[in-house]
C-alpha cells in the first residue's frame, strides 16, 4: 500500500479515537478535555486528508492552516474557515490556566463550547470520510 495512503489511514482512525474522548469528557462534564479532544479530532482528520493528497501536514496544530491548505484540494472544507478559529483557541486554552486569566480552563470552558467543538470537529471527519472513499480501496 502507498505509504501516504497508510498514513491517511492511521491518522484518520486516531481522529476518530479523539472525538469519542471528546464525546466522552463532555458528557462527563469535563468541558475544557472534551474541547482539546474536538480540536485534536479537526488536526488529525485534515493531516488525515492531506496524506490522501500525497501532503505531509505533520508540523502544523493548526486547524486554520490546515483548512487553508486543504482548500486547495476541496473547496467543501471553506464552510469551516471562520468557525475553525475557536477550535485553535482550544489548543492552548483548555489545557493551561495561564491562558485564562483569573479562572481556569476545567472552570471557564462550558458546555455549550464544548457541544460546538465537538459538533465542529464531527463535521470535519465526516467529510474526510466521504471523500477518502474516492481515493482508497474497498478492500481497506
Amino acid at each position: 500500500m502507498d505509504p501516504f495512503l497508510k498514513e491517511a489511514e492511521r491518522w484518520l482512525r486516531q481522529a476518530e479515537y479523539d472525538l469519542r474522548a471528546a464525546e466522552w469528557n463532555q458528557q462527563g462534564g469535563f468541558h475544557a478535555q472534551a474541547t482539546f479532544f474536538a480540536q485534536q479530532s479537526a488536526a488529525k482528520s485534515l493531516r488525515s486528508f492531506l496524506f490522501l493528497n500525497k501532503e505531509d501536514a505533520r508540523e502544523t496544530r493548526s486547524v486554520v492552516e490546515l483548512l487553508d491548505r486543504v482548500i486547495t484540494y476541496e473547496e467543501e472544507f471553506r464552510d469551516f474557515v471562520g468557525s475553525s478559529r475557536s477550535l485553535d483557541i482550544y489548543y492552548k486554552t483548555s489545557r493551561f490556566p495561564d491562558a485564562i486569566p483569573g479562572g481556569i480552563p476545567a472552570e471557564i470552558i462550558s458546555q455549550k463550547e464544548s457541544v460546538e467543538a465537538i459538533r465542529q470537529a464531527a463535521d470535519i471527519i465526516a467529510i474526510v470520510e466521504k471523500k477518502r472513499k474516492a481515493y482508497l480501496p474497498e478492500s481497506l
